[in-house]
Formats: C-alpha cells, structure tokens, sequence
C-alpha cells in the first residue's frame, strides 16, 4: 500500500517536469504540496527507475527527466 502511495507521488512529479521541464527541489514541493518524506520519497523512486537527472546550480537542486528516447 505505501508502495502504490510513493508510485502514485512519482507519477505527480513525472507529469510535472513532463508539463513544466527542469524544476528545483523547492518548486516541486510548492506545486505538490508534498511533505519533505513524501517529495523525497517519489523523487527516489524516480531516480532509482531512471527517469530523472539531478543538476546543480549553486545551493539549488533541480530534476530533469531524463529523455528515453534518444537512448539505445
């Protein structure tokens, strides 16, 4: 059950940068209104499946999804 619960939070965040492009970490919870677990939660899960990439600009942390594509 809490398995379905993170899945469904990635999904949130998938369709987000999907629709918006490259957010921070900030701005994803602003538009979820996640809490930090649950945002850091689905934010792994994404990573862990390969999805996302993590790009650093100063202090601030954004994901971008990662374009499958392109890949081989």
């Amino acid at each position: 059950m809490i398995k379905d619960f993170i899945g469904t939070n990635a999904g949130i965040i998938w369709q987000l940068l999907s629709d918006r492009g490259r957010l921070s970490i900030r701005e994803l919870g602003e538009y979820t209104c996640l809490s930090s677990l649950n945002l850091g939660l689905a934010i792994g899960w994404l990573a862990r499946e390969g999805n996302v990439t993590f790009i650093k600009n100063g202090e601030i942390l954004f994901l971008e999804l990662i374009d499958k594509s392109t890949s081989f």
